[in-house]
Order: C-alpha cells, then sequence, then structure tokens
C-alpha cells in the first residue's frame, strides 16, 4: 500500500512539475511578445510628448489625404501583384508548381494574418503549401526564410547604389558609419553565398547543411538568385516610388535618388525585430533622414512625423481591407487557424 502511495505522489509531483514548467514557459512567452511592444509604445510616447501635438495636428489636417489615400491603394494593389508573382516564382523554382490564381489567394489571406502577426502570415502560407501540396512545412517555412535574405542582398545592393550616387544627403553621423555598417552587411552577405553556393563550410558552420529549414539554401542555384533579385529589386522599387510620390502630399519633397538611400535604410530599421514592424523606430528615423535632407525645423520635424504617423497605419489598414476580402470572398477552403500552424511546424519539429 505504501509503495502504491507513493507511486501516485510521485506522479501527481511529475505532473504538478510539468504544469509549473507550462505556467513558466507560458510567462516567458508573453513577455518576449510584450518587449517589442513596450519598446514602440515607449519610443512613440516620448515623440509625441516632445511634438508640438497642435502643429502635428494641424499639418495632418493640411494634408491632401485625398490623393494620399488614392496612391497608397494603388499602390499596394500594384504591390500586392508583384509580391504573388515573386511567390509564385519562388514556389515554381524551389518547391513546387502552382498557379498564379492559387498563389494569389493564400497571399492575400496572409495580408490579413500579417496585421496580427508576420510570422503568423508567412506560416499560412507554408501552410497552404502542406495542405494543398503536401510540401513538408519546414519546407515551405525554409523557402520563405530565403527569400527573406534575397530581400536583404537587394536593399544591401539598392543602398550602395543609393550611397554611391548621393551619400552626401545623409546626415554627418550615418554618413561616417554607414560605410563600415554596409561593409559588415556586404560580408556576411558574401559569407553566406561563399557558404552554400561554393560549399566553403567556415570550420565548424558545415553541420547547418543538413538542418531541414535552410533546405532552400541548399537547393537554391545561382539563377534562382538572379531571377528572385529581379523580382524583389522590383518589388522594393515600387515602395520608393510610392514613397516619392506621396510625400508631397504632406508638402514634403525628396528627390528619388535620395529616396534610394532613404528607403533601404528604413526597411532594414523596420525588420530589426526590436519593436513592432519598427513601430516607433521608423517615425525617429524619418524625421532624421528627411529632416536632414529637408533643411531641419520643427516646422519640417512635424510634418515629418505626420507623413509617418500617416502612411504606417493607412497601407496597414488597406492592406488588412484586401486581406479581409480574400478571407470572407475567395479563400473560405483555406483559411489556416493559429492552431494548425503551430500544429504543423510541431509535427515537422518532432520529425527532424
Amino acid at each position: 500500500m505504501s509503495r502504491l502511495s507513493g507511486t501516485v505522489c510521485a506522479s501527481l509531483v511529475r505532473r504538478q512539475l510539468k504544469s509549473h514548467r507550462r505556467r513558466e514557459s507560458n510567462l516567458s512567452q508573453r513577455v518576449k511578445a510584450a518587449i517589442p511592444w513596450i519598446l514602440s509604445l515607449a519610443i512613440v510616447g516620448y515623440v509625441l510628448l516632445s511634438l508640438d501635438l497642435e502643429q502635428l495636428q494641424s499639418d495632418i489636417m493640411m494634408a491632401d489625404m485625398g490623393r494620399l489615400v488614392g496612391i497608397v491603394a494603388t499602390f499596394t494593389l500594384i504591390v500586392f501583384v508583384v509580391d504573388t508573382a515573386t511567390l509564385a516564382v519562388l514556389f515554381r523554382r524551389l518547391i513546387t508548381p502552382v498557379s498564379y490564381k492559387e498563389v494569389l489567394a493564400v497571399k492575400g489571406v496572409s495580408y490579413f494574418f500579417n496585421a496580427i502577426n508576420y510570422s503568423a502570415g508567412s506560416g499560412a502560407i507554408a501552410l497552404f503549401l502542406k495542405k494543398k501540396r503536401g510540401v513538408p512545412f519546414l519546407q515551405g517555412v525554409s523557402a520563405l526564410l530565403w527569400l527573406n535574405f534575397v530581400d536583404v542582398l537587394v536593399l544591401l545592393a539598392m543602398l550602395a547604389v543609393g550611397v554611391g550616387l548621393s551619400g552626401e544627403l545623409l546626415p554627418s553621423e550615418q554618413r561616417e558609419g554607414l560605410p563600415y555598417v554596409m561593409a559588415i552587411g556586404m560580408a556576411v552577405a558574401a559569407g553566406a553565398l561563399i557558404y552554400w553556393q561554393i560549399g566553403f563550410d567556415f570550420f565548424f558552420l558545415g553541420r547547418l547543411r543538413n538542418w531541414r529549414i535552410f533546405q532552400a539554401f541548399r537547393e537554391a542555384r545561382w539563377s534562382d538568385y538572379g531571377h528572385l533579385m529581379l523580382y524583389r529589386g522590383l518589388f522594393i522599387g515600387l515602395y520608393v516610388l510610392m514613397n516619392w510620390l506621396t510625400l508631397p502630399c504632406f508638402d514634403l519633397h525628396i528627390s528619388f535618388v535620395a529616396l534610394l538611400v532613404y528607403t533601404p535604410l528604413l526597411t532594414f530599421i523596420q525588420i530589426v525585430p526590436l519593436s513592432v514592424s519598427g513601430l516607433g523606430a521608423i517615425q525617429v528615423a524619418m524625421a532624421i533622414l528627411y529632416g536632414h535632407y529637408l533643411g531641419g525645423g520643427p516646422d519640417i520635424e512635424a510634418r515629418v512625423y505626420a507623413f509617418s504617423f500617416v502612411i504606417g497605419p493607412l497601407t496597414a489598414l488597406i492592406r488588412i481591407v484586401l486581406g479581409y476580402f480574400f478571407m470572407t470572398n475567395v479563400a473560405r477552403d483555406f483559411i489556416p487557424e493559429a492552431k494548425e500552424i503551430a500544429a504543423a511546424a510541431h509535427e515537422e519539429d518532432s520529425n527532424r
């Protein structure tokens, strides 16, 4: 009887320990998820406290909002079409044949999920490949991760061209430090290409080739890099053009060549996971870069902040509306839930 009691007690203790670890893990995940929001809200709060809010409101009211909404809506649709074409090329070259119509639907759904969480949007695309084509979940995630690397290559190339043409447009602090940052970024990118394409192991890194998450890096050829870089160059170039057309809505006139420098810098800030989609940090960076180009001053600073606080939410809202259209009218047979994405990821992790 005592042995039975001891076994029951031990089982209860183990259950309590597992439950406690799960609670600690959930708490840790919630804290990690909250940190970017805290940083974003802290930066935005600091900016708002340091600005003349009446001037900020006046600049927003004086902006040509009708033209702004029209330009952003038009470019959101164009970007959506080009982004879909890019994904279709990516899947056909590295994974499996898919139709443009299929990718159009899943990309539209991902726009809706991206508004909640970027990883959820990527997970929805990977789950589409798993459900419709039987592609392992991690293989789809690997292709999207490789596409992010291609984006970095394109941004570095665009930044190098922009700095070469008009590096003097940067504030002195950024102009002095940027070449070193670019050199480090290009060295890392070149090392990655040498590792994956030429096969040089860099001592102990050879084991990474066996990881399923890097399958796309192993299989991508030089021609794949060339094709996708052309598509992503067009994709990012559309954002440069959109900024060039929308800035005058706030009476901000910045040359296209200057935006070849500024847009890659702002994009890198946006993708650094220290805040929510760069919220707060992106506004401060715009004020520094655009303000320097336009000569500075409180009026210019307020106008730049007005633009930055409007353009981001407006673009996100239009993308949500577009994504909702696909959620309700096009992709009713494919609306993945968060638990489906998590289950697929867990299944792949357990099979590695």
